[in-house]
């Protein structure tokens, strides 16, 4: 990629933020870096993201909450608890950390990022269908069982009818964040238990666990390797009833929201498209399933997989 073109795409960002114009510059990153991306060879792209980060406009836009949050990764991760609130609830903003116009230019640039990218809209959607399919649960099965793993703040019960009307038989709630785990003790306080463990604890069996009729995993998959993603797979199919299902979610690799979340707040995830959620059932008995359905969400940019496990099977 010619430094001249880079030189003059950051340093026309720059003239934008410079005249005021903070969403403009805002788009025009958030498409150029799209862009850029998909016509660069991995080694070009993180050439790129070097050199953006050198350059002025890269501290501006780490105004921006999430964009600063992921970035400094305060519980060494990007994608913490505390990230997604940020987007759920994105018009419920607490004081800014900032001051007079920089705090103003904050929260427009947090506005911005929620009204234009797609993870953010992905996300919200996500959560909305996983609260359907809690609710789906409890109409399905009496006193359902379930178990989140790598659950966060569980804020997709709090929309819940299932949760709301106390349908729920027993929920099940597993994180490696402690901080995660005592608030989604609150969601589930009354019909739940939270572990605290990590996902290699649930593969090696360390963590005793019942079984569930619905077992969901929110966002862990986007960081883990094809064979720890197969051996969990197989793992959390085990632990299912007869007839229970299991979902897997995992950010899909032609998400539009990639670019940004790699070059401006250094979010990097492991994606996979439809073939290869398929293939994460590889090590599953086909005579135990009884079927599979993939889609993704209407923003293009979450896979979700629902296994279901035949009746009759253990």
């Amino acid at each position: 990629m010619e430094t001249n073109f880079i030189r003059n795409l950051l340093n026309n960002i720059e003239t934008k933020i410079n005249q005021g114009q903070y969403s403009e510059a805002f788009s025009t990153l958030y498409d150029e870096l799209r862009n850029i991306r998909h016509h660069s060879s991995t080694e070009d792209w993180k050439q790129f993201i070097s050199q953006y980060r050198e350059h002025p406009v890269s501290a501006f836009f780490w105004q921006e909450p999430l964009s600063r949050r992921a970035f400094e990764k305060p519980r060494g991760y990007a994608g913490d608890p505390i990230m997604l609130d940020l987007q759920y609830d994105y018009e419920k903003l607490e004081s800014s950390p900032y001051e007079n116009e920089q705090a103003e230019i904050s929260d427009l640039l947090y506005y911005d990022i929620n009204r234009i990218g797609h993870a953010n809209h992905a996300n919200r959607e996500r959560r909305r269908i996983l609260s359907k399919m809690i609710n789906q649960t409890s109409e399905r099965v009496a006193n359902p069982s379930i178990l989140s793993v790598a659950c966060g703040h569980l804020r997709e019960t709090s929309d819940c009818t299932a949760v709301k009307n106390k349908s729920i038989g027993k929920f099940v709630a597993i994180d490696q964040d402690r901080e995660a785990l005592s608030v989604a003790a609150e969601a589930i306080k009354g019909f739940g238990e939270t572990i605290h463990a990590s996902v290699v604890d649930i593969i090696r069996n360390k963590v005793p666990l019942p079984t569930f009729d619905f077992i969901y995993s929110l966002g862990v998959y986007d960081y883990l390797s094809d064979k720890l993603a197969k051996r969990l797979t197989k793992r959390l199919f085990q632990l299912l009833n007869p007839g229970g299902r299991l979902l897997i979610i995992n950010y899909h690799p032609d998400s539009p929201t990639i670019a940004y979340m790699e070059a401006v707040m250094d979010w990097w995830l492991i994606y996979r498209d439809e073939d290869q959620m398929q293939a994460l059932v590889e090590e599953l008995p086909k005579e135990t399933i009884k079927g599979i359905d993939i889609f993704v969400e209407s923003n293009q940019t979450i896979n979700f997989m629902e296994i279901e496990k035949r009746q009759g099977d253990t």
